[in-house]
């Protein structure tokens, strides 16, 4: 059960970063399937971590949905919009991954 649930949490991290992805793309929700994507990909990440709370602590589960999601956000950010990271958001990343971890033992 505890496997399912992480598969759960893991796949509404996916979801959220892929709804965060198009979210920039949607332009203001003027371009059609960016914003459909955007709605998909939030609406479902809330489905599946909602369900993946019904077995994991809040605290953990919650923590790591925005932590890594913010993390994988970021990367992606960096390698297909070309954003930077400066070291101020360099270390707020691993200070997120620290997190998760912690969180975790």
């Amino acid at each position: 059960m505890i496997k399912m649930a992480y598969g759960l949490l893991f796949g509404g991290i996916f979801m959220e970063v892929v709804g965060s992805f198009f979210l920039k793309r949607a332009n203001g929700f003027r371009n059609l399937i960016p914003t459909v994507m955007v709605l998909l990909g939030y609406f479902s990440s809330l489905v599946l971590v909602t369900l993946a709370m019904q077995r994991l602590p809040l605290g953990v589960t919650y923590a790591m949905w925005a932590g890594i999601g913010t993390l994988a956000t970021v990367i992606l950010a960096v390698v297909v919009y070309r954003e930077r990271l400066s070291l101020a958001r360099i270390s707020g990343l691993v200070a997120i991954v620290i997190g998760a971890i912690l969180l975790n033992v």
